[in-house]
């Protein structure tokens, strides 16, 4: 509704600034100052009752010439599809194991801090993940609307681990196909069950 599309405005105005005019690209220092802007425009206090608008994100910075993904996220994760030959990714000094896997890619969920960038009970740092990255990784941006969207014989919300195995399911085809199995799967899905939610998926091979 209106107060989403103002705060998507307001959002995307503020990245550019401190991306453009700034030359930030550090994700967790992104989110951080997006956090501390937005508080402050809002003019948010932390106090009971009040409203706190705020926005879930992801957002990764790649370096093609180091092969090095940096991500940082709130509330929304990072999955990462790779090829099984790879070793997984590195994330803190601990390599992730796998979340999925079919017979030729393993599925990786790099989480998000649970904190919006808004005023919140939990004010923390946002973490900054930075790990190598191969040729054929495959990364996935999303909001929620894919996974909370009703459908099927029962009307059920699609759910994120069946939308995992979606996504594994087609890893080995191009990306533009990708992207017509997953509008098909979710037409199908829905049927005559309106959408509730915008979606919104980003996928990326690198």
């Amino acid at each position: 509704g209106v107060p989403g599309a103002f705060m998507s405005m307001m959002g995307m105005s503020l990245l550019k600034e401190l991306v453009q005019k700034e030359y930030i690209t550090h994700p967790g220092v992104i989110l951080r100052r997006l956090r501390k802007e937005i508080i402050n425009t809002m003019g948010q206090k932390g106090i009971s009752g009040e409203q706190r608008d705020g926005m879930d994100m992801s957002l990764i910075s790649y370096d093609p010439q180091e092969k090095k993904l940096d991500y940082a996220g709130a509330y929304n994760s990072l999955y990462l599809i790779r090829d099984r030959k790879h070793n997984p990714p590195d994330i803190e000094g601990n390599p992730l194991s796998p979340d999925q896997e079919s017979e030729t890619h393993f599925l990786y969920e790099i989480p998000a801090d649970k904190m919006p960038i808004a005023h919140f009970d939990r004010m923390d740092k946002f973490r900054n993940h930075e790990f190598p990255v191969f040729d054929d990784d495959m990364v996935y941006l999303f909001t929620d609307g894919f996974a909370d969207q009703f459908g099927g014989p029962k009307g059920k919300k699609f759910m994120y681990k069946p939308f995992k195995r979606l996504l594994l399911q087609y890893a080995s085809l191009p990306m533009e196909r990708q992207k017509e199995e997953l509008e098909r799967t979710l037409a199908d899905w829905m049927k005559d069950i309106e959408q509730v939610d915008d979606i919104c998926i980003m996928g990326i091979k690198l």
